[in-house]
């Protein structure tokens, strides 16, 4: 008699049972009586005798159809070790509900091509002026047509030679056997991608969070059927059910919106790389930053570099230092009133005016729940704090010394459009918030940093980055690497022949010497010397726990599971830390030795049912340590 391992996507371990037939039913759906019900499930391994740790075995209730290849088999299996999560909520990850909706044969209500946001005709007109390496360009097709697994990490000048290069490929070889995976960050590049491959009449389906149920069905049915060519989509598309992939394309590779929320939290550029190395097949990997990781990897020859970022011209970069009285610099300001009317950016950390500090005690004002510092919006009057959203109204008092002399401190949008008003009050010149959504720039736009993603053509004949300081502050070890990414972000939005202000008070400081030349190399290696000092990845792998203490929970339970941690598990353990937005606590693990750390860690969850006082969250490579 066979049995089979089948995983149902809950959070479960795999669950072992029988069937009266000697057929190997991996990577079949099928119906499997659990507790006083029957549910879906997918086979995961035949076995050829019955555990001995399993007493006794159910029938399996019926076979519906084959979902999954052996191949996107092994590929859930990797993600299960590799995240350290129960299987079955590796395939609740998926499109496992939609698969078995289809292979019953279910209708679902078709959405008309009029209501679609899919089906809209789009441009990219500013891909025409973006030419690419040729040789970067037959490297991919070549590999791509061998039909062999090869990672390549593509330093990109910009976004838009990430799309460009994307467009270039998928024309060259669509036609060719196999489906081609493009894989974006942001849904809205996904959809112009998208919408840009059907006006040229390519046979290519969408995939994101956002889709309607009948149009997320349809895509699946288009690809479980084989009767597309190109699959575009955000993070959860590297689990599309295909039968045989050709290429993955993964544009702005060290994006942190590949990183999942949910378990199991999975980063959609590894498990990218993995599938292709499952499915044979290269695995493409663009930036105009890469990681630091990727860049590693590189270095170790797991991935093929290739340098086109001095394909197109970039805008000169000028490092100058912060005033204390002002928030120009001389230079910045001459700048300004040079070349205001072609349009400049002006950007700042922070929204709302400022910060606020006591001149007696020198103490900045501080939230009272996690202690991060407030920002003041003169508009409204109020305080309010972006960690865990309190908003107060403002103090006429220092609240840690009753002094009455309190002032704003560090520059918000809102003191720099009153500063510029103030500036060119006897000019006629706009000053706005930025607004990335319209095609023309007019006089001076003023944003938030943060809030300025990629995407968007070059248009501002200069741009003005106040405060920096606040980017190399953060305490975590991706810290440099996540200010020169913002930098070139922001240099995106300027044109090749402009010019790009830093200001700072500390102009001497290390990261400045690669910035001011776009020196990677250098940055690179310099950033791999002191992580290797310090233990970080790449050199070490990083698990984030996070423990919630239900009702019955004590604070004693901590120190318990600390101790057991670190009996149980090889290499350091952290904690336990509180988390700053949450009723949660934070344990960080760390060790040398990566794939022992995972094991011992599998391990050690599985005896954690004697904690009954505790809920654990797992994270594996979190990309922030802040918490």
């Amino acid at each position: 008699m066979p049995y089979f391992n089948v995983s149902v996507p809950l959070k479960l371990k795999i669950l072992t049972y029988h069937f009266n037939k000697d057929i190997d039913l991996t990577g079949f759906a099928v119906q499997v009586p659990l507790k006083n019900r029957v549910v879906d499930g997918i086979v995961i391994k035949k076995l050829d005798k019955k555990p001995d740790e399993v007493p006794q075995t159910k029938e399996i209730h019926s076979i519906i159809g084959e979902a999954y290849n052996k191949k996107f088999i092994e590929f859930l299996k990797w993600m299960s070790f590799y995240y350290i999560s129960e299987i079955g909520s590796v395939v609740r990850s998926t499109f496992f509900e939609e698969v078995i909706h289809l292979i019953k044969g279910k209708n679902y209500k078709r959405t008309s091509k009029k209501q679609s946001l899919s089906e809209e005709k789009t441009a990219l007109p500013q891909l025409e002026s973006c030419f690419l390496n040729n040789e970067t360009l037959s490297k991919i097709i070549d590999t791509k047509r061998e039909g062999q697994y090869k990672t390549f990490l593509i330093h990109c000048p910009n976004f838009f030679y990430e799309m460009k290069l994307m467009l270039e490929v998928v024309t060259t070889i669509s036609s060719s056997d196999g489906t081609i995976l493009l894989v974006l960050p942001e849904i809205k590049d996904a959809q112009k991608l998208f919408n840009f491959l059907k006006g040229c009449n390519i046979q290519a389906v969408l995939l994101h969070s956002e889709m309607k149920r009948a149009e997320l069905l349809s895509s699946i049915k288009e690809i479980i059927e084989d009767k597309v060519k190109v699959i575009v989509g955000t993070r959860f598309a590297v689990f599309a059910p295909v039968k045989k992939l050709s290429l993955i394309m993964l544009a702005q590779e060290s994006s942190w919106l590949y990183k999942a929320e949910e378990t199991p939290r999975y980063h959609a550029r590894d498990c990218a790389v993995m599938r292709g190395f499952i499915e044979c097949c290269p695995v493409v990997l663009t930036d105009f930053m890469p990681s630091t990781t990727s860049y590693y990897n590189a270095l170790r020859g797991k991935y093929e570099l290739i340098d086109d970022f001095n394909q197109l011209k970039h805008p000169d970069i000028k490092i100058l230092r912060q005033p204390y009285q002002t928030i120009f610099h001389p230079e910045v300001l001459l700048y300004l009133k040079l070349y205001h009317k072609e349009g400049i950016l002006v950007t700042s950390p922070r929204s709302g005016y400022s910060l606020i500090r006591c001149s007696e005690c020198r103490e900045v004002i501080k939230c009272e729940q996690c202690g991060y510092s407030m920002v003041f919006h003169k508009s409204s009057g109020l305080l309010e704090c972006f960690r865990c959203n309190r908003v107060i109204k403002m103090y006429e008092q220092c609240p840690y010394c009753m002094g009455v002399n309190i002032h704003p401190v560090g520059v918000g949008v809102e003191r720099i459009i009153d500063e510029l008003k103030q500036i060119f009050s006897k000019k006629q010149t706009e000053i706005n918030e930025i607004d990335l959504n319209s095609e023309k720039v007019h006089g001076i736009c003023v944003g938030q940093a943060g809030k300025i993603k990629t995407g968007y053509h070059s248009r501002f004949k200069g741009a003005i980055i106040l405060d920096f300081d606040f980017f190399i502050s953060i305490p975590d070890y991706r810290t440099l690497e996540n200010a020169f990414a913002r930098v070139l972000s922001i240099s995106q939005l300027v044109k090749e022949n402009g010019s790009l202000f830093i200001q700072t008070r500390n102009p001497t400081a290390d990261i400045f010497k690669f910035i001011r030349s776009y020196n990677f190399k250098d940055f690179y290696l310099y950033e791999l010397k002191h992580r290797k000092e310090t233990d970080f990845p790449p050199f070490s792998r990083i698990v984030k726990l996070m423990v919630k203490l239900k009702k019955t929970g004590l604070k004693e339970t901590l120190d318990k599971l600390k101790e057991f941690l670190k009996t149980h598990i090889t290499g350091e353990v952290i904690g336990p830390l509180k988390h700053t937005n949450t009723d949660e606590f934070v344990f960080i693990l760390r060790s040398k030795d990566k794939r022992k750390l995972t094991e011992d860690l599998t391990t050690a969850l599985g005896k954690l049912i004697n904690f009954k006082e505790i809920a654990i969250k797992v994270e594996v490579d979190p990309v922030s340590l802040k918490i």
